[in-house]
């Protein structure tokens, strides 16, 4: 009961709104001051938004925001090596891909650990063609993380949860260190050959780089069935409604609208990861579903305004989607029945 004598709105209806008004705010505050890869802002919001939690004071975001700096810049360092020791470089990258897996599939710290994934990736890619590019790439991503919470300082006050709230949302059986050790291996096997594929073109390939790191994060499929579900259908859900709100956006090219449909369809989302589940989807693939639809309606946002053919790049991005989901799908597979030819095998708990 609230201080004037109203019962409050529901948990879930206060973190579904919450992140459906951090996602749009992020969005129109990163595309109106003109941002370098705007999407980024919306992405990095739902990441942190996604995982109930009070956002960071101004001081911890002012350290977070240095440290990722200095962490991003570790993608400098190793650029000269991807390019002039090939096997080094990409086993240093490797490394530390198993590192940012082991953070995010622990839960507590996904949006680091997917913000360090990314980091790596994406910063020694560019760094390869221009060190130019790869500060920008840094420039970009601390923008983006910088902007997602603020949107969070706006939003926590009008959909804030209690302590106790917070603490109940952290609760379940922890994973044992052998699971997480394994996803963590799994999610290096379906990401190192997407960040190869980054390397032939580190401009063109940066949206197919981003879902392969999301969908490293979805090795908790019990069966292939359920992987094909999970990753193929994800990518499919989330093409078809970024396809829907890009036609919907045509109606009223503006940014305000653009916020608006995006919103919208997080309101959706959302519904899906704090209510009961009635299709039997878990957490992770509307996870999915919500990052293919921003990074396919973020880059086809970008084809418009550069002068680009959106139906053509959309097209392209779809289905390298789906490529990356039916070698992640291979792969876990895999990776799972080698796994259980082994003497000991532990079970993997669903995200």
């Amino acid at each position: 009961m609230d201080p004037r004598g109203h019962d409050p709105m529901p948990l879930a209806a206060r973190r579904t709104f919450r992140l459906a008004a951090t996602v749009g705010l992020a969005l129109s505050v990163s595309y109106g001051l003109g941002a370098p890869l705007p999407y980024l802002a919306p992405l990095l919001a739902f990441f942190l938004t996604a995982k109930p939690s009070s956002p960071l004071l101004p001081k911890q975001l002012l350290v977070a925001a240095l440290a990722l700096f200095i962490i991003l810049g570790t993608g400098v360092v190793i650029a000269p090596w991807v390019s002039q020791y090939p096997p080094v470089g990409i086993t240093v990258v490797a490394v530390g891909l198993f590192i940012s897996s082991r953070l995010s599939i622990a839960g507590e710290k996904a949006a680091v650990g997917t913000l360090l994934a990314a980091g790596l990736t994406l910063v020694s890619a560019m760094g390869v063609i221009s060190l130019a590019l790869a500060q920008a790439i840094i420039t970009a991503l601390v923008i983006a993380f910088v902007l997602a919470v603020l949107a969070q300082w706006v939003t926590w006050p009008l959909f804030a949860e209690s302590s106790v709230e917070l603490e109940d949302s952290h609760g379940g059986d922890a994973e044992s260190i052998m699971g997480l050790q394994r996803r963590a291996a799994n999610a290096v096997v379906v990401i190192l050959p997407a960040y190869l594929f980054l390397l032939s073109n580190p401009t063109g390939n940066t949206p197919v780089m981003m879902k392969a790191i999301v969908l490293a994060q979805t090795g908790s499929a019990r069966d292939a069935r359920q992987a094909a579900r999970e990753l193929l259908g994800a990518t499919l859900v989330g093409g078809v409604l970024a396809a829907t709100l890009w036609f919907a956006l045509k109606l009223a090219p503006n940014l305000w609208f653009f916020a608006l449909w995006v919103s919208l369809a997080m309101v959706w989302i959302a519904r899906h990861l704090y209510l009961p589940r009635p299709t039997g989807a878990s957490v992770q693939f509307w996870i999915d579903t919500a990052v293919t639809c921003l990074i396919l309606l973020g880059a086809a946002v970008s084809d418009s305004a550069n002068g680009k053919d959106p139906y053509q790049g959309f097209l392209f991005r779809f289905g390298l989607f789906t490529l990356v989901s039916v070698y992640a799908w291979v792969a876990f597979t895999l990776m799972g029945r080698v796994t259980h030819l082994g003497p000991q095998t532990t079970q993997l708990q669903d995200v």
